[in-house]
């Protein structure tokens, strides 16, 4: 195979390969994913994020309790209204179902 051949080949590879990289990014999609969910699905996934992000903050007080950064006091305080939240989120993600 000749220089010339050789060069033109290799670039055909990598243009195939950076069209079929890029192909999903350049390509329109018919609408975003988060217009397919119905409301219900919608609002499952507000709930579960919510209650993940109270498990979250639970974790962190934790970790702040052992740590000194607040008293046992207000730890209490905070980890009631944080289960009080996450429960809220379950008993509602159960009625969804």
């Amino acid at each position: 195979m000749s220089t010339v051949a050789t060069v033109v080949a290799v670039a055909v590879l990598v243009a195939g390969a950076v069209l079929f990289v890029a192909w999903p990014f350049a390509s329109a999609e018919s609408e975003p994913p988060e217009l397919a969910l119905s409301e219900t699905d919608r609002r499952r996934l507000e709930l579960r994020e919510r209650l993940d992000e109270a498990y979250e903050a639970l974790r962190e007080l934790d970790q702040e309790l052992h740590t000194g950064k607040i008293t046992a006091a207000d730890c209490e305080l905070e980890r009631a209204r944080l289960r009080a939240e996450a429960a809220e989120a379950l008993s509602e993600l159960d009625r969804l179902r």
